[in-house]
């Protein structure tokens, strides 16, 4: 339940547009449908794609995954939960939400979570850290959750999930909502606390 600061401290600009109010809310409207089509679609390919290796037998058991820091995601598992949190891009950010009507960054990790493995693993930044397996620094996977202190409180603060070649997203804050950020900037690499792999 978390804020990372905007790098610089410096809010997102908003812009003006010449667009009139009705063309604005049938542009909204049809947005939200759109994702809500995308959403249902891409939940149903990865439900229908996870039966199918649960009875094919490949879906590896959960304490498989688990087995250490060197463990891998079986038959793709990681790059399943990267996929899933990525369709919600662009997505508000809300304090205390954990639901697509609004994450907050930790609601945001235990909502894909849950909704990928089956798993909760709580809505406390520093809680989720006893449901699964340290990574070391940078010998993440894709579906990794990394975690980050100091970034606008003293101790473990804030966390996004790993989507491959050293980016994160995560639910940032009001002013930006769920975004991409590069693990190794000054501002991530300077507040990184640590990775776990979840299975």
């Amino acid at each position: 339940m978390s804020m990372v600061q905007s790098p610089g401290g410096m809010a997102a600009a908003t812009f003006g547009t010449d667009v009139p109010v009705t063309a604005t809310r049938r542009s909204s409207r049809i947005r939200l449908a759109r994702r809500a089509i995308v959403r249902s679609l891409s939940v149903l390919i990865c439900a229908l794609s996870l039966l199918t290796m649960t009875v094919g037998g490949t879906l590896a058991a959960p304490s498989d995954m688990a087995a250490g820091s060197s463990a891998t995601y079986q038959d793709g598992t990681g790059s399943y939960i990267a996929d899933y949190a990525l369709q919600f891009l662009g997505y508000s950010y809300v304090y205390g939400g954990n639901t697509p009507s609004g994450f907050d960054c930790s609601g945001f990790t235990q909502y894909v979570i849950l909704n990928t493995l089956g798993i909760d693993i709580g809505h406390g930044t520093a809680g989720q850290l006893n449901h699964g397996t340290w990574v070391d620094w940078g010998t993440w996977q894709p579906g990794d959750l990394v975690y980050f202190a100091g970034t606008y409180r003293a101790g473990i603060s804030h966390t996004g999930i790993y989507i491959g070649d050293g980016q994160i997203i995560h639910a940032a804050n009001e002013s930006t909502g769920v975004i991409i950020s590069d693990l190794y900037s000054n501002y991530y690499a300077s507040h990184y606390y640590g990775a776990i792999r979840v299975g």
